[in-house]
């Protein structure tokens, strides 16, 4: 499936990023006082005295997945989804920088930084609109990358694979969103549905990362193996 070298290699490790995300999520949900992570948003990890720790893990996770997306660019070489996938994951990066940057509102179950606002600041609004485009453009991903693992027999799991998650990660957060009222801006078990909808979309993220990575191992010592399908592909787009 792909075609690489060794900086290419490197840029998609930097996809690992993206489950190292959730494990640093629950070392804050373990550390962090007064927080309750089943019935708290992940969102809110970057409020308080240490919420520093949460903005720094959305900037950081979405800076290396951006530069993933770059080796996702050089691996794929061709062929379905070359260029919509890199798009897709660098669509990804970003929204996690800007949920890191512009930080969600104080909540009235969960407000360490002083009062609630009256009305949504247009930090914590821009904020909230970035769950939604990570998980829309993780789905998609998942879908165009599943189509180009479709047209490998010996990738046909990696197909359902990817296909199962475009549907479960952004169904899981749907859940999120529907136990929670926006309105009151309380909840129950919201926090836990997010934690499972980041666990099966970021999982798979990182998953790939280390089967392209792989891919491209193999390549370097058996080009003609692996390189054969990059260009069946490029011949049907």
């Amino acid at each position: 499936m792909t075609t690489a070298s060794r900086p290419t290699r490197a840029l998609l490790a930097c996809g690992l990023a993206a489950p190292l995300f959730v494990a640093v999520v629950f070392v804050e949900d373990a550390l962090r006082p007064d927080y309750r992570s089943v019935d708290h948003f992940i969102s809110e990890l970057s409020l308080g005295p240490w919420g520093w720790t949460q903005q720094a893990n959305f900037v950081g996770t979405g800076l290396l997945l951006l530069t993933f997306a770059v080796g996702l660019r050089r691996a794929l070489a061709g062929g379905r989804g070359a260029r919509s996938a890199p798009v897709l994951a660098a669509v990804c990066g970003l929204a996690l920088i800007t949920a890191g940057v512009f930080t969600m509102d104080p909540t009235p179950s969960y407000h360490p930084d002083g009062p609630v606002p009256d009305e949504p600041t247009p930090h914590g609004t821009i904020h909230g609109f970035m769950p939604f485009a990570l998980y829309l453009a993780l789905a998609a991903l998942a879908c165009v990358l599943g189509r180009r693992f479709a047209a490998e027999p010996s990738r046909r799991g990696w197909m359902w694979y990817s296909l199962v998650t475009a549907v479960a990660a952004p169904g899981t957060f749907s859940i999120s969103a529907t136990q929670y009222d926006f309105q009151t801006q309380t909840g129950h078990d919201h926090g836990l549905w997010n934690r499972v909808s980041l666990v099966i979309g970021l999982g798979w993220l990182g998953l790939v990362a280390l089967r392209l990575m792989l891919d491209a191992a193999e390549a370097r010592h058996a080009p003609g193996r692996l390189e054969a399908p990059v260009d069946r592909l490029a011949t049907r787009r």
